[in-house]
């Protein structure tokens, strides 16, 4: 049985929707007024990043919190709400890719649980792989002119979809949705705090102690170009840095490519 609240969010559990953040977005064009988590035993159009298909048995996670942009957790003390209200549009976009960094971190969190935390990687800007296969994807979602984030979440606790996948089961013993559900609200929580009253940095250094390919050599694809060189982190805003063979370093964005000299 599924909690109709819970640390501050206010549960919806369906059986099968389209898509939870679709769902979700459903409930901000219907006035919500608090802090909520959309569930779903079954998807039948989910989705991720780029618009790429996310595969959605039965017996896997599929969850979206809807959280206040501006305001977020009702604890935050006022002075910080005013700050956040002050941001500009590029601001926003940086918060944006900060809070998919803190939702990679709680989804982590909430993995290592049920698996070895040495086997658990963050990929870059949006994935958590165990051992190098993906588990766990994330897709945020910005509703146009309203302080609604949604913040999509799929974890494969019973099915693998493909070779390149894994899921919580092949490694014991398999969490039910509910526990995995308060688990990771009280993860994302806390690690949001964290980064509201410190800032990304601390965020930023978590992130990098298990990111995958980290100092060694990748390929980015962007706007159909490839490019190559070697990982060597994200910078202050959570652009990947690529540095190249001549020692210049280019550094990406979701969709964007910068060029620099420094992290």
């Amino acid at each position: 049985m599924f909690p109709k609240t819970f640390e501050g969010f206010h549960i919806y559990h369906y059986k099968e929707v389209s898509s939870t953040n679709g769902k979700a977005l459903d409930l901000i064009d219907k006035g919500i007024s608090n802090e909520s988590v959309i569930i779903a035993d079954k998807q039948t159009d989910g989705r991720g990043r780029t618009g790429k298909s996310w595969i959605s048995p039965k017996g896997n996670f599929y969850v979206s919190l809807i959280i206040d942009f501006l305001y977020n957790h009702t604890s935050i003390i006022p002075i910080m709400n005013y700050n956040i209200t002050r941001w500009n549009n590029r601001e926003s976009l940086s918060k944006l890719t900060e809070l998919t960094f803190v939702t990679a971190l709680a989804v982590g969190n909430t993995l290592s649980s049920s698996i070895d935390d040495g086997n658990i990687q963050y990929k870059w800007p949006n994935d958590i792989l165990v051992d190098g296969r993906k588990i766990s994807g994330i897709l945020l979602e910005k509703k146009s002119n309203s302080n609604w984030l949604v913040i999509g979440i799929g974890i494969n606790i019973n099915h693998a979809p493909f070779s390149w996948t894994t899921c919580i089961s092949s490694y014991g013993e398999s969490s039910s949705n509910i526990d995995l559900l308060k688990e990771l609200i009280i993860n994302f929580n806390e690690l949001r705090k964290q980064w509201i009253f410190d800032g990304f940095c601390a965020i930023r250094n978590m992130w990098l102690k298990k990111a995958f390919k980290m100092n060694k050599q990748i390929s980015v694809k962007l706007a159909g170009k490839l490019y190559e060189g070697i990982f060597i982190g994200i910078d202050k805003n959570g652009k990947l840095a690529l540095q190249q063979k001549d020692g210049g370093l280019l550094y990406f964005d979701a969709g964007k490519l910068f060029i620099g000299n420094t992290l």
